[in-house]
C-alpha cells in the first residue's frame, strides 16, 4: 500500500502533530511519501518531505489576516507546475491534514482518502461554534479538503469520528514547575507592538517567542526567544501562565500542563473563534485583541485557577477503522 500524506504548512501545529500521524502511517505501510504546502511555519521537522508546494501562505498583520495580500501571494501557475511533479495516480490512499492539493487530487484521481486534522472535527455539527456563525468559515472548514472519511481532533470527543488532542512524548514527560514568568506566543503580532504592550506590566516577567529573531535577548522585563521547540517547552512547563493565539495545538498543550491559559484569536480566522467558544465552555479566558482595555483583563486573569485536562487520543484505532472501510 502506497500512501501520500499531505500537510498544511500554515502554522506550526500541523507540522507538530504530523510527526505523530506519520509514525502511525509508517506502521500501516513502509511506503509513505509526504507533501507540504504553504510556508507559514517555523518548526523544524525530521519528517522526510518529498514534495513542496507553495500553496496558500497567510499574510497576517498584527493579529489579523490580510486576505487581499494572501490571495496576491498565490501563484496559480506555479502551484499547477508543482502539482504536475507529483504522481498522484501512483498512490493507493491519500491522507491529508487540511491540505487541499492532496485532498482535491484524491477526488480527481478517485483515490481513497482520509482527512485527519482539527479542522476536520467541524464536519460534526456537535463541535462548539461561536454564537454568530460565519457561513464562509463553515464552508471552508467542511469543504476545503473533500475526502471519503475524516478523523477530527478536538478538546473533547464531540462525536464518534473525533479524538482528543495529540500530546507529544517530550511534553508528556517534561518537569512541571511554577515560576514567575508568563510565556507569550503570538507569532502574528509585530514584535515591537508586543514589546510596547507588555513592558507596561513592569511587575511581571515575560518570555516572548518570536519567529523574527535568531538569538535570545532581554529588554526591560521581557526576554525574547527565537522559535525553538526545546526552549519553548521549557518555558511553557515552568511558567506561571501562557498567553497565545487560539490555535488548537498550543492551547491543548497548555491545558495538558495545567497552566493558566489566555487566548487571543487571529482576526478573520474563523476556526480560532470556534476554538474560543469551546475553550470558554471549558473555563478558559479569552481576549478579542490587545488594546489599552486589555491590561486590566490580563491582571484579572492572573488570579484565575488554571484548567488541567489529561488528554487521551484514539487516533490509531480510528485510522485503522477508516483505512479498512475505504479500502474494502
Amino acid at each position: 500500500m502506497k500512501i501520500l500524506y499531505g500537510i498544511q504548512g500554515t502554522g506550526n501545529g500541523h507540522l507538530s502533530r504530523a510527526r505523530f500521524i506519520y509514525k502511525l502511517l509508517i506502521k500501516q505501510s513502509k511506503n509513505v511519501d509526504v507533501l507540504v504546502s504553504g510556508n507559514n511555519y517555523s518548526l523544524k521537522t525530521d519528517i522526510p518531505i518529498k514534495y513542496h508546494n507553495k500553496g496558500f501562505s497567510f499574510v497576517i498583520n498584527n493579529g489579523h489576516i490580510d486576505y487581499l495580500k494572501t490571495l496576491g501571494n498565490f501563484n496559480m501557475y506555479t502551484s499547477y507546475l508543482e502539482q504536475r511533479e507529483v504522481p498522484f495516480q501512483n498512490y493507493d490512499i491519500i491522507i491529508t491534514d487540511f491540505e487541499p492539493i492532496t485532498a482535491w487530487s484524491s477526488i480527481r484521481y478517485s483515490i481513497p482518502s482520509i482527512h485527519i486534522s482539527h479542522q476536520a472535527s467541524f464536519i460534526d455539527n456537535n463541535v462548539p461554534r461561536p454564537s454568530s456563525k460565519n457561513m464562509i468559515g463553515e464552508y471552508i472548514m467542511k469543504y476545503f479538503c473533500p475526502t471519503n472519511e475524516y478523523i477530527g481532533l478536538h478538546y473533547k470527543q464531540y462525536g464518534p469520528s473525533i479524538s482528543e488532542p495529540i500530546i507529544s512524548p517530550s511534553l508528556m514527560h517534561c518537569n512541571i514547575e511554577l515560576n514567575d514568568h508568563i510565556t507569550i506566543y503570538l507569532p502574528w503580532y509585530d514584535d515591537n507592538f508586543i514589546y510596547n504592550f507588555f513592558k507596561k506590566h513592569k511587575e511581571l516577567s515575560f518570555h516572548i517567542f518570536s519567529k523574527n529573531i535568531n538569538k535570545k535577548y532581554t529588554q526591560d522585563n521581557i526576554r525574547f526567544f527565537p522559535i525553538d521547540e526545546v526552549s519553548f517547552l521549557h518555558s511553557l512547563s515552568t511558567s506561571y501562565g501562557v498567553i497565545c493565539n487560539a490555535g488548537f495545538q498550543t492551547s491543548s498543550e497548555v491545558m495538558y500542563l495545567g497552566k493558566r491559559l489566555l487566548v487571543i484569536p487571529v482576526g478573520g480566522q474563523y476556526e480560532q473563534f470556534c476554538n474560543v467558544a469551546a475553550l470558554n465552555n471549558i473555563g478558559i479566558h479569552s481576549l478579542d485583541n490587545l488594546t489599552n482595555h486589555s491590561h486590566a483583563l490580563i491582571n484579572s486573569w492572573l488570579s484565575v485557577d488554571p484548567v488541567k485536562l489529561d488528554f487521551k487520543n484514539n487516533i490509531e484505532e480510528l485510522l485503522i477503522q477508516k483505512i479498512n472501510k475505504i479500502l474494502k
